[in-house]
């Protein structure tokens, strides 16, 4: 090492070889005399890790693909800050970890780079084409600064995101919520010797001494992101300012590189990590911006040289290393699908048996187009009695190159009119009828639980494993409250004939009977309109439009008709159903509501009346558990539950199965309250898939919001609206963003209202917003399997039946009155 000490890991590692796994630890070693000094932060090891970490990645890159990791770097002009980086290189570097020999150190550790000197007068416009021309690398370093007349915004931005390893848009996309984009280098080698050397920054006064935007900028921001209280000075400061600020921080940063700014003897104990540096050809030696003794004064500090120089190339490459593989995947994803890379466009063709279907399948692109704000170029070849071809194209013109936009664009035309279907059966069980729970767990809460985050671990007692396992994080709940929807009527024969309502949640139940058109399922198959029935408990009932058959099985010809209905009463609906009605229990359980029922079916914390089904991940919690959790914790939306809940997927393609629109509901305090969790960096347990659909939904129509898509008070979202809002920009859209947009302009009590149809299935859906779910087991034909296979990224049904059918033999009970599972996904956010 270049302090004239040790290193022991690296020491040990020489043994091993050199005596081929005989030495011991330590052996030979004195670390009296060869050991580091404490207070030393040395950032030597830690760029060797880093450094054979990108190494390994780049060879296992190079064996996937057939080539290097690629790397243009451009400086325009001569630098002045690196007029001594010949000098500098022979004193401290060598040619396979330097960075001032980028080529040189991308060819010994795996890498193709190519150093772009371009002369000091070069123009905005040669530059541009320049950037534009580097379509085939994964990487882009722009040296900074620029010349003057270069439009420095114009051709930083002309850099892509998915090729910026410098990380010059990195702030801005954090922004946004893109926790993809590549960190700035040097910036990123100081956090990562802050975390190897574990320096606390949490809760502690953090001076950061410079103000550039590729350095001092960006790392006071990731500073703060840890938490810290973050203050920014630079050289036009007095000195006499300076040094009283300096002696009340806790960690300093100094990135200025001006030699002697900071006097030693300032610092007041403070951790100092040296950014900046300067060589003096006097002493032909690098020197920090601190002069002095610091190790007399500083609590511990980085050298210079040794402390974030050495990290630099190995924090460049890795970041190449990742964008390689990143660029790969997208491209591989079109690829795979049949998208052909052209050098400047993605082309593919889609075939059809006719016109009709062609047209249909344009259209649809057509209109994703508009909220994806790309369009696809689209010819029609006819080949007669074999077919009709739409080929497709997609580039971006302003760059005159494939972009990242055009690749997600591709995606979301597969996802549309793509042939691949989503087979029900491969995400479906065999549901034992002994395992379906025909009454709850008694007392509320001692159902079973199962977890799941990578591996299942079984739990006898709800009550007494949830609160430990939610401890730090937020958890979000459905309030809406089950009526007893379920009436009987006198048919023809004066038996009695079910009617049951299936949707209360798109009216206003304090409105009367009378009044209010209501949609419900007449247990009989011969049913008119103008039909009235008497029903069982006063009162009658007109049919005023019949819909169509109700199927709530794949091998029946029909359960009943769907139908439009008014009853003749002058009672709310809400009033009517409690004393008429009986309890909507499920079709499955075999048997007639109990008044047992009555309370059971329904959380101990419903509040807004409009389910004709429960919200059942819910009716595990007590309120001792609540209270030990803490309001603090919990927020709460309404969505009001459909009898559509029960009806199974039907179709060979799951995606052509029909979602029923339900209606929810959230008071802007209580998403704020979520937004202000999620700022805290908060994990959201979500109790419920009718939860996580409302949060999901939420986050597409705040996209919408973001995008100018959507300016209405009630907000709306379709089927599978999501997949063209998932393009370009809408791709990188934090949660919290998007539900900031939301409350937007908002008051505290006011009420957010809206409908969606959204379908969350694999193995397209990625989730936004929600980091666990807690979810009952389901019915194994429901579009409910798909939502926890999209969670959990099973994508071909190998993780969600098996967790089922082992959770069935070790006696877990299923659907609505059954056990609970606790699943993390495996992403995160």
């Amino acid at each position: 090492d270049r302090y004239g000490v040790i290193n022991t890991k690296r020491w040990d590692e020489a043994n091993e070889w050199l005596l081929h796994g005989k030495s011991s630890q330590g052996f030979g070693f004195d670390t009296d005399l060869w050991k580091p000094a404490e207070n030393l932060l040395s950032g030597n090891n830690l760029a060797h890790s880093i450094l054979e970490e990108a190494k390994a990645s780049a060879n296992s890159f190079a064996k996937t693909y057939g080539r290097k990791p690629s790397l243009a770097v451009i400086t325009v002009g001569d630098l002045e800050r690196y007029q001594h980086a010949g000098r500098r290189h022979d004193i401290y570097s060598n040619s396979s970890s330097s960075w001032f020999s980028k080529t040189s150190t991308g060819e010994a550790n795996g890498f193709d780079v190519q150093e772009i000197n371009l002369d000091s007068s070069t123009s905005t416009d040669t530059l541009l084409s320049q950037i534009y021309a580097l379509n085939e690398v994964d990487g882009i370093q722009l040296m900074w600064p620029l010349p003057d007349h270069i439009d420095t915004a114009k051709v930083y931005s002309a850099i892509e995101v998915s090729k910026d390893v410098d990380g010059i848009h990195y702030i801005g996309q954090l922004e946004i919520g893109n926790k993809g984009a590549y960190p700035p280098v040097t910036p990123a080698a100081a956090i990562a010797l802050i975390d190897e050397w574990k320096v606390l920054l949490k809760g502690r006064r953090v001076l950061v001494i410079g103000r550039s935007p590729i350095v001092g900028s960006p790392l006071a921001h990731m500073i703060r992101e840890k938490g810290a209280a973050v203050t920014i000075v630079h050289s036009e400061v007095s000195q006499e300012t300076l040094k009283e600020i300096v002696g009340e921080a806790d960690v300093i940063v100094t990135c200025a590189g001006l030699a002697g700014l900071i006097k030693a003897d300032w610092i007041k104990g403070a951790d100092v990590i040296n950014v900046g540096t300067t060589f003096q050809e006097e002493t032909d030696s690098l020197v920090s911006d601190v002069s002095g003794e610091i190790e007399k004064h500083a609590g511990r500090y980085s050298p210079v040289p040794g402390g974030i120089g050495p990290l630099s190339a190995p924090m460049l490459l890795k970041n190449v290393a990742k964008a390689a593989w990143d660029n790969m995947k997208s491209q591989g994803a079109a690829a795979h699908s049949g998208w052909e890379r052209k050098p400047s466009r993605l082309q593919k063709s889609f075939h059809f048996r006719n016109y009709t279907e062609a047209l249909k399948a344009a259209n649809e692109v057509n209109e994703m187009s508009s909220i994806m704000d790309h369009h696809a170029n689209m010819n029609f070849v006819h080949n007669c009695v074999n077919g009709v071809d739409l080929e497709m194209e997609f580039f971006t013109y302003e760059a005159k190159q494939i972009t990242e936009k055009d690749y997600d664009a591709a995606r979301a035309v597969d996802m549309a009119i793509s042939k691949d279907v989503v087979e029900m059966e491969k995400f479906s069980y065999q549901l034992q009828e002994e395992s379906i729970a025909k009454y709850p767990a008694s007392p509320r809460g001692s159902s079973k639980l199962l977890m799941y985050d990578g591996k299942v671990t079984y739990f006898e007692n709800f009550s007494k494993s949830f609160p430990s396992l939610a401890k730090g994080c937020h958890l979000v709940f459905n309030d809406s409250r089950v009526l007893d929807a379920r009436l009987f009527v006198k048919d023809r024969t004066g038996s009695k004939m079910e009617l049951m309502i299936l949707d209360l949640g798109s009216i206003d139940v304090t409105q009367q009977c009378c009044n209010t058109t209501l949609q419900a399922m007449i247990r009989s198959s011969i049913v008119n309109k103008s039909d009235e029935f008497d029903i069982f408990g006063g009162g009658k009932v007109k049919i005023t439009e019949v819909k169509g058959i109700w199927k709530e099985d794949e091998k029946s010809e029909g359960n009943g008709t769907e139908a439009f209905v008014c009853i003749d009463s002058d009672l709310s609906v809400e009033s009517y159903l409690d004393q008429v009605g009986s309890v909507p229990i499920p079709p499955y359980f075999h048997r007639s509501a109990e008044e047992s029922d009555k309370e059971a079916y329904n959380n101990t914390y419903a509040t807004n009346a409009g389910s004709v089904a429960a919200p059942t991940a819910g009716l595990h919690f007590t309120n001792d558990v609540l209270n030990e959790i803490g309001a603090e914790n919990c927020s709460y939306l309404s969505l009001h539950v459909g009898a559509g809940t029960f009806k199974p997927v039907m179709v060979k393609d799951a995606r052509d199965h029909e979602m029923h629109a339900e209606t929810f509901s959230v008071s802007v305090s209580e998403l704020r309250g979520i937004i202000s969790a999620l700022k805290k960096n908060k994990p959201l347990i979500v109790v419920g898939t009718t939860s996580s659909r409302t949060l999901e939904s939420l986050f597409w129509c705040g996209v919408k919001k973001l995008r100018g898509l959507d300016n209405n008070d009630n907000l709306d979202l379709g089927q599978f609206e999501w997949i063209p809002l998932n393009v370009g920009e809408g791709r990188n859209i934090s949660r919290v963003a998007a539900l900031e947009a939301i409350v937007d302009g908002l008051g505290e009590n006011d009420v957010i209202h809206g409908k969606t149809s959204l379908m969350i299935s694999p193995p397209i859906y990625d989730f936004k917003v929600v980091d666990h779910l807690v979810t009952n087991f389901h019915a194994p034909d429901s579009t409910l399997m798909l939502l926890v296979s999209a969670f959990l990224k099973d994508s071909n049904g190998s993780k969600i039946p098996k967790i089922y059918e082992d959770a069935q033999a070790e006696g877990y009970r299923f659907l609505s009155y059954g056990d609970v599972c606790l699943f993390s996904n495996p992403i995160g956010k």
